[in-house]
């Protein structure tokens, strides 16, 4: 395997592991304990590591090594203003140009997850119903067909995904989250460009509030 594919290899498997909950927020980790946390020989680490740095989900602190990211509210906060600014712009275009059978065919997913959750609440149904929560986001800006914006919303929302493990998708939060879907996708489907940024802003919002603590 070429340099470059380790170096790849080491980055997607430290996110990996930090969405596992192997790794921690604030945690310190050496070169050599976080080689063989990844699986992937310290030199290509160290290049996944620069990158990583510039993405701030870690710090390179000199004399004590590796710090996972933190989170704190002013991290979430620049995150979520980032955010608002990436959607609201792709909401506006996505009900403007996406295919009517694209809308239908997400709008058809969130309600037969919506469905299967008010069945049966387990972790198997929310976890299917944060991956479609997901899927939303991801959809609507990828369908700008821009990479670069593409990149900074990845980056940007693997620092919410970080906030999201410690407040986890419950019960009681799934259904008002997929509701507030449904909201943005009626506005797609009726072309209403305003709308689904009105009810995609209130979606993000209530995110908002839950990553800091303000809301349950």
């Amino acid at each position: 395997m070429t340099q470059s594919a380790l170096r790849h290899k080491a980055y997607e498997r430290f996110k990996e592991r930090l969405f596992a909950e192997i790794l921690k927020p604030g945690q310190f980790v050496s070169q050599r304990e976080l080689s063989e946390i990844v699986k992937v020989p310290i030199g290509p680490l160290r290049e996944a590591l620069k990158r990583l740095e510039a993405e701030a989900l870690v710090r390179l602190i000199p004399q004590r090594g590796i710090q996972i990211t933190e989170l704190n509210v002013t991290m979430l906060n620049e995150s979520f203003g980032l955010r608002r600014i990436l959607e609201l712009a792709a909401a506006r275009h996505f009900a403007a140009e996406a295919p009517m059978p694209v809308i239908r065919e997400i709008e058809a997913l969130t309600e037969r997850v919506m469905k299967r959750v008010r069945a049966n609440p387990n972790r198997e149904n929310l976890d299917e119903a944060l991956r479609v929560d997901w899927m939303l986001h991801d959809l609507i800006i990828d369908r700008m067909g821009n990479k670069t914006l593409a990149d900074v919303h990845r980056v940007n929302f693997d620092k919410i995904r970080l906030a999201r493990q410690h407040r986890r998708f419950t019960p009681e939060r799934v259904s008002p989250a997929l509701e507030e879907h449904m909201a943005v996708i009626s506005a797609f489907r009726a072309r209403d460009q305003e709308a689904a940024a009105v009810a995609l802003d209130r979606h993000l919002t209530i995110a908002h509030h839950r990553a800091v603590g303000l809301a349950p």
